[in-house]
Protein backbone atom coordinates (compact mmCIF):
# COMPACT_ATOMS: atom_id res chain seq x y z
CA UNK A 1 0.00 0.00 0.00
CA UNK A 2 1.21 3.16 -1.33
CA UNK A 3 1.13 5.48 1.94
CA UNK A 4 1.55 9.68 2.46
CA UNK A 5 2.29 11.57 5.62
CA UNK A 6 1.47 14.68 5.87
CA UNK A 7 2.68 17.13 9.28
CA UNK A 8 1.39 20.94 9.57
CA UNK A 9 4.44 22.99 11.31
CA UNK A 10 2.73 26.44 12.20
CA UNK A 11 5.81 28.08 13.29
CA UNK A 12 7.78 27.32 10.59
CA UNK A 13 4.18 27.65 8.01
CA UNK A 14 4.95 24.99 6.56
CA UNK A 15 4.02 21.14 5.50
CA UNK A 16 6.81 18.38 5.47
CA UNK A 17 5.00 15.41 2.81
CA UNK A 18 6.35 12.18 3.31
CA UNK A 19 5.96 8.98 1.72
CA UNK A 20 6.02 5.75 3.75
CA UNK A 21 6.83 1.92 2.77
CA UNK A 22 6.03 -0.81 4.25
CA UNK A 23 7.92 -1.57 7.36
CA UNK A 24 7.23 2.11 8.21
CA UNK A 25 10.53 3.82 6.94
CA UNK A 26 9.54 7.60 5.76
CA UNK A 27 11.17 8.96 2.98
CA UNK A 28 10.71 13.13 2.53
CA UNK A 29 8.77 14.24 -0.93
CA UNK A 30 8.54 17.69 -0.40
CA UNK A 31 8.81 20.71 1.93
CA UNK A 32 6.04 22.90 0.99
CA UNK A 33 5.59 26.55 2.04
CA UNK A 34 1.90 27.97 3.57
CA UNK A 35 0.43 31.16 3.76
CA UNK A 36 -0.07 31.28 7.09
CA UNK A 37 0.39 29.37 10.36
CA UNK A 38 -0.99 25.98 9.29
CA UNK A 39 -2.90 23.84 11.74
CA UNK A 40 -5.83 21.30 10.82
CA UNK A 41 -5.51 19.27 7.87
CA UNK A 42 -8.40 17.26 5.80
CA UNK A 43 -7.94 14.49 2.96
CA UNK A 44 -11.24 14.41 0.49
CA UNK A 45 -12.94 11.40 0.17
CA UNK A 46 -11.31 11.04 -3.45
CA UNK A 47 -8.21 11.17 -2.35
CA UNK A 48 -7.53 14.23 -4.79
CA UNK A 49 -7.60 17.55 -2.57
CA UNK A 50 -5.98 18.41 0.66
CA UNK A 51 -7.76 20.73 3.04
CA UNK A 52 -5.86 22.99 5.34
CA UNK A 53 -6.97 26.08 7.45
CA UNK A 54 -4.90 28.90 8.13
CA UNK A 55 -4.46 31.75 10.42
CA UNK A 56 -3.74 34.73 11.25
CA UNK A 57 -6.02 35.79 7.97
CA UNK A 58 -8.58 33.11 8.47
CA UNK A 59 -8.92 30.91 5.29
CA UNK A 60 -8.86 27.39 4.08
CA UNK A 61 -6.44 26.40 1.61
CA UNK A 62 -6.85 23.72 -1.11
CA UNK A 63 -4.34 21.78 -2.76
CA UNK A 64 -4.17 19.14 -5.57
CA UNK A 65 -2.90 15.84 -4.17
CA UNK A 66 -0.50 14.39 -7.55
CA UNK A 67 -0.18 11.32 -7.87
CA UNK A 68 3.10 10.67 -5.79
CA UNK A 69 1.36 12.42 -3.07
CA UNK A 70 3.03 15.72 -3.44
CA UNK A 71 0.83 18.99 -3.10
CA UNK A 72 0.07 21.79 -5.81
CA UNK A 73 -1.52 24.80 -4.95
CA UNK A 74 -5.17 25.10 -5.89
CA UNK A 75 -7.59 28.24 -4.19
CA UNK A 76 -7.92 29.95 -0.97
CA UNK A 77 -11.42 30.68 0.60
CA UNK A 78 -12.17 32.58 3.59
CA UNK A 79 -13.43 31.83 6.67
CA UNK A 80 -15.20 33.77 9.78
CA UNK A 81 -12.59 32.42 12.31
CA UNK A 82 -9.54 30.68 13.25
CA UNK A 83 -9.67 27.44 11.66
CA UNK A 84 -8.82 24.22 14.80
CA UNK A 85 -10.37 21.43 12.84
CA UNK A 86 -11.45 20.43 9.78
CA UNK A 87 -14.33 17.39 8.97
CA UNK A 88 -16.10 16.80 6.21
CA UNK A 89 -19.44 14.88 5.85
CA UNK A 90 -19.55 11.28 4.78
CA UNK A 91 -20.39 12.32 0.85
CA UNK A 92 -17.59 14.56 0.64
CA UNK A 93 -20.31 17.71 -0.27
CA UNK A 94 -19.42 19.75 3.30
CA UNK A 95 -16.68 20.88 5.12
CA UNK A 96 -17.06 22.08 9.03
CA UNK A 97 -14.48 24.54 9.94
CA UNK A 98 -15.22 25.11 14.01
CA UNK A 99 -13.46 28.15 15.75
CA UNK A 100 -12.10 28.04 19.05
CA UNK A 101 -11.70 31.88 19.27
CA UNK A 102 -14.13 33.43 17.42
CA UNK A 103 -16.98 30.53 18.98
CA UNK A 104 -18.29 29.67 15.82
CA UNK A 105 -18.62 27.12 13.22
CA UNK A 106 -19.21 27.10 9.31
CA UNK A 107 -20.62 25.03 6.59
CA UNK A 108 -18.65 25.11 3.10
CA UNK A 109 -19.95 23.14 0.44
CA UNK A 110 -17.99 21.86 -2.17
CA UNK A 111 -17.70 22.18 -5.57
CA UNK A 112 -17.08 19.56 -8.60
CA UNK A 113 -13.73 21.01 -9.00
CA UNK A 114 -13.12 19.85 -5.05
CA UNK A 115 -12.79 23.94 -3.79
CA UNK A 116 -14.92 24.53 -0.68
CA UNK A 117 -16.87 27.77 -1.21
CA UNK A 118 -18.15 30.46 0.85
CA UNK A 119 -19.93 29.11 3.86
CA UNK A 120 -23.70 28.89 3.45
CA UNK A 121 -23.95 29.06 7.71
CA UNK A 122 -22.25 30.28 10.25
CA UNK A 123 -23.57 28.66 13.67
CA UNK A 124 -22.84 31.32 16.68
CA UNK A 125 -22.44 30.79 20.30
CA UNK A 126 -20.11 27.74 20.53
CA UNK A 127 -17.89 28.64 23.32
CA UNK A 128 -14.48 27.11 22.30
CA UNK A 129 -15.33 24.14 19.61
CA UNK A 130 -12.54 21.95 19.24
CA UNK A 131 -13.41 19.68 16.05
CA UNK A 132 -16.88 18.54 14.36
CA UNK A 133 -17.49 15.05 13.09
CA UNK A 134 -20.37 13.37 11.33
CA UNK A 135 -21.35 10.29 12.93
CA UNK A 136 -21.88 6.92 10.89
CA UNK A 137 -24.87 7.94 9.66
CA UNK A 138 -24.54 11.36 8.27
CA UNK A 139 -27.34 12.53 9.90
CA UNK A 140 -25.67 14.73 12.86
CA UNK A 141 -22.58 16.34 13.04
CA UNK A 142 -20.96 16.33 16.85
CA UNK A 143 -19.05 19.27 18.18
CA UNK A 144 -17.11 19.34 21.31
CA UNK A 145 -17.25 22.26 22.93
CA UNK A 146 -14.51 22.92 25.47
CA UNK A 147 -15.52 25.87 27.01
CA UNK A 148 -18.79 24.45 28.17
CA UNK A 149 -18.48 20.93 28.70
CA UNK A 150 -20.92 20.33 26.48
CA UNK A 151 -21.16 17.86 23.01
CA UNK A 152 -23.54 20.17 21.05
CA UNK A 153 -25.37 17.81 18.21
CA UNK A 154 -26.42 19.01 15.32
CA UNK A 155 -28.86 17.38 12.78
CA UNK A 156 -27.02 18.07 9.06
CA UNK A 157 -29.83 18.38 6.17
CA UNK A 158 -29.31 17.02 2.20
CA UNK A 159 -28.48 21.03 1.51
CA UNK A 160 -25.83 21.20 4.21
CA UNK A 161 -27.15 23.21 7.02
CA UNK A 162 -27.65 22.34 10.75
CA UNK A 163 -30.07 22.49 13.20
CA UNK A 164 -29.12 22.16 16.82
CA UNK A 165 -30.66 19.19 18.16
CA UNK A 166 -30.73 20.40 21.82
CA UNK A 167 -32.58 17.63 23.30
CA UNK A 168 -29.58 15.67 21.88
CA UNK A 169 -27.18 17.57 23.17
CA UNK A 170 -24.52 15.59 25.71
CA UNK A 171 -22.81 17.26 28.71
CA UNK A 172 -19.53 15.65 30.01
CA UNK A 173 -17.98 16.33 33.73
CA UNK A 174 -17.95 19.73 34.58
CA UNK A 175 -14.61 20.77 34.01
CA UNK A 176 -13.35 18.04 31.26
CA UNK A 177 -13.01 20.04 28.27
CA UNK A 178 -14.32 18.04 25.46
CA UNK A 179 -11.66 18.00 22.68
CA UNK A 180 -11.66 16.18 19.97
CA UNK A 181 -13.41 12.24 19.03
CA UNK A 182 -12.57 9.12 17.76
CA UNK A 183 -15.67 6.74 15.94
CA UNK A 184 -15.08 2.86 16.13
CA UNK A 185 -15.09 1.66 12.55
CA UNK A 186 -17.37 -0.89 13.11
CA UNK A 187 -20.31 -0.48 16.04
CA UNK A 188 -21.94 2.83 16.84
CA UNK A 189 -19.66 3.82 19.87
CA UNK A 190 -17.83 6.95 20.19
CA UNK A 191 -15.15 8.33 22.05
CA UNK A 192 -14.47 12.10 23.10
CA UNK A 193 -11.02 12.90 25.04
CA UNK A 194 -11.51 16.12 27.58
CA UNK A 195 -8.29 18.08 27.23
CA UNK A 196 -8.93 19.21 30.57
CA UNK A 197 -9.24 16.32 33.19
CA UNK A 198 -7.36 14.34 30.89
CA UNK A 199 -10.11 11.49 30.63
CA UNK A 200 -11.97 9.82 27.68
CA UNK A 201 -15.86 9.63 27.77
CA UNK A 202 -17.66 6.51 26.20
CA UNK A 203 -20.79 6.69 24.36
CA UNK A 204 -22.97 4.26 22.78
CA UNK A 205 -25.96 4.56 20.14
CA UNK A 206 -28.98 2.93 21.59
CA UNK A 207 -32.43 4.84 20.71
CA UNK A 208 -30.14 7.61 21.50
CA UNK A 209 -26.34 8.24 22.47
CA UNK A 210 -25.43 7.49 25.61
CA UNK A 211 -22.31 7.50 27.74
CA UNK A 212 -21.63 4.02 29.24
CA UNK A 213 -18.13 4.76 30.47
CA UNK A 214 -15.55 7.71 31.55
CA UNK A 215 -12.06 6.55 32.24
CA UNK A 216 -8.73 8.34 32.48
CA UNK A 217 -6.15 8.55 30.00
CA UNK A 218 -3.10 9.03 32.62
CA UNK A 219 -1.91 5.66 34.89
CA UNK A 220 -3.39 5.46 38.26
CA UNK A 221 -1.10 7.59 41.08
CA UNK A 222 0.07 10.07 38.68
CA UNK A 223 -0.16 13.70 39.85
CA UNK A 224 1.05 15.72 36.39
CA UNK A 225 -1.48 18.38 35.45
CA UNK A 226 -4.02 16.99 32.94
CA UNK A 227 -3.85 17.98 29.62
CA UNK A 228 -4.60 15.26 26.90
CA UNK A 229 -5.02 16.11 23.38
CA UNK A 230 -5.18 13.67 20.46
CA UNK A 231 -7.35 10.21 19.90
CA UNK A 232 -7.29 7.69 17.29
CA UNK A 233 -8.42 4.12 17.01
CA UNK A 234 -7.24 1.31 14.50
CA UNK A 235 -9.02 0.12 11.50
CA UNK A 236 -10.01 -3.52 13.28
CA UNK A 237 -10.95 -1.84 16.20
CA UNK A 238 -9.21 -3.49 18.29
CA UNK A 239 -7.27 -0.60 19.94
CA UNK A 240 -7.69 2.71 21.12
CA UNK A 241 -4.67 5.49 21.67
CA UNK A 242 -4.42 9.22 23.17
CA UNK A 243 -1.92 11.44 24.14
CA UNK A 244 -1.18 13.52 26.87
CA UNK A 245 1.18 16.10 27.21
CA UNK A 246 1.94 16.94 30.04
CA UNK A 247 4.37 14.24 30.35
CA UNK A 248 4.65 13.52 26.67
CA UNK A 249 3.41 9.79 26.03
CA UNK A 250 0.39 7.90 24.27
CA UNK A 251 -1.65 5.62 26.24
CA UNK A 252 -3.05 2.87 25.17
CA UNK A 253 -6.35 1.01 25.79
CA UNK A 254 -7.73 -2.39 24.55
CA UNK A 255 -11.42 -2.02 23.11
CA UNK A 256 -13.94 -4.76 24.69
CA UNK A 257 -15.21 -6.67 21.50
CA UNK A 258 -18.59 -6.92 24.12
CA UNK A 259 -19.17 -3.34 24.76
CA UNK A 260 -16.65 -0.78 23.45
CA UNK A 261 -15.56 0.10 27.06
CA UNK A 262 -11.79 0.50 27.45
CA UNK A 263 -9.14 -0.90 29.55
CA UNK A 264 -5.97 0.70 30.17
CA UNK A 265 -3.13 -1.42 29.25
CA UNK A 266 -0.23 0.86 28.98
CA UNK A 267 1.60 4.19 28.32
CA UNK A 268 4.25 4.75 26.07
CA UNK A 269 7.25 7.83 26.07
CA UNK A 270 6.73 9.99 22.90
CA UNK A 271 7.72 12.62 20.89
CA UNK A 272 7.86 16.11 24.11
CA UNK A 273 4.06 17.50 23.87
CA UNK A 274 2.52 15.29 21.29
CA UNK A 275 -0.34 17.40 20.15
CA UNK A 276 -0.90 15.58 17.73
CA UNK A 277 -0.71 12.16 16.51
CA UNK A 278 -2.18 9.14 13.76
CA UNK A 279 -2.64 5.51 12.90
CA UNK A 280 -1.46 4.57 9.26
CA UNK A 281 -4.96 2.65 7.18
CA UNK A 282 -2.87 -0.52 7.79
CA UNK A 283 -3.40 -0.30 11.98
CA UNK A 284 0.05 -1.15 11.67
CA UNK A 285 2.14 2.54 12.29
CA UNK A 286 1.28 5.22 14.71
CA UNK A 287 2.89 8.61 13.44
CA UNK A 288 3.30 10.93 16.46
CA UNK A 289 4.22 14.80 16.23
CA UNK A 290 6.23 16.74 18.84
CA UNK A 291 4.89 20.40 19.08
CA UNK A 292 8.13 21.06 21.67
CA UNK A 293 10.90 18.52 19.65
CA UNK A 294 9.86 19.81 16.14
CA UNK A 295 10.46 16.28 15.25
CA UNK A 296 7.66 13.38 14.30
CA UNK A 297 8.26 9.39 15.66
CA UNK A 298 7.13 6.34 13.79
CA UNK A 299 6.18 3.62 15.79
CA UNK A 300 5.36 -0.12 15.45
CA UNK A 301 1.87 -1.37 16.87
CA UNK A 302 1.85 -4.82 17.38
CA UNK A 303 -0.81 -6.72 15.34
CA UNK A 304 -2.11 -8.75 18.63
CA UNK A 305 -0.91 -6.77 21.66
CA UNK A 306 -0.80 -3.44 20.26
CA UNK A 307 2.24 -2.49 21.93
CA UNK A 308 4.35 0.30 20.55
CA UNK A 309 7.84 0.29 19.60
CA UNK A 310 9.22 3.44 18.52
CA UNK A 311 11.28 2.65 15.29
CA UNK A 312 12.85 6.32 14.15
CA UNK A 313 12.77 9.83 14.41
CA UNK A 314 12.28 12.83 12.01
CA UNK A 315 12.84 16.23 11.86
CA UNK A 316 10.30 18.38 10.27
CA UNK A 317 9.60 22.30 11.15
CA UNK A 318 8.61 24.41 13.85
CA UNK A 319 5.74 23.28 16.17
CA UNK A 320 3.87 20.48 14.66
CA UNK A 321 0.87 19.60 15.75
CA UNK A 322 -1.47 17.83 12.86
CA UNK A 323 -0.50 14.41 11.41
CA UNK A 324 -2.96 13.42 8.12
CA UNK A 325 -1.97 10.14 6.24
CA UNK A 326 -3.34 9.59 2.91
CA UNK A 327 -3.65 6.12 1.99
CA UNK A 328 -4.20 4.48 -1.70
Amino acid sequence: MNQVIYVASPESHQIHVWSMNDVGELTLLQTVTTPGEVQPMVVSHDKKYLYIGVRPDFRVVTYQIEEDGTLNFKAETSIPGTPVHLSLDNNGKYLFVPSYHQHNLAVLPIDNNGIPQTAIQVVEGLRNPHSSHVDVDNQQLWVPCLGEDHIRLFDLHEDGTLTEASADQISSEKGAGPRHLALHPQEKVIYCINELDSTINVYRKYTRYRQIQHINVYPEGSESQRWAADIHITPDGRHLYASERSDSYISHFLISEESGELTLAATYPTEKQPRGFNIDATGRFLISSGQKSDSISVSKIDSITGELTELARYPVGKGPMWVTILAR
